[in-house]
């Protein structure tokens, strides 16, 4: 998948309550510094 459809993925896991905040933010910034 691309890196849009990745952080989509992630912040429904995040909604879902199954990524803390943190874990969102640090990987979330990991994706965006791939592109």
């Amino acid at each position: 998948a691309d890196i849009a459809d990745r952080i989509r993925h992630l912040g429904e896991l995040h909604r879902a309550g199954l990524v803390t905040d943190d874990e969102f933010s640090a990987k979330k910034a990991e994706l965006l510094a791939e592109l």
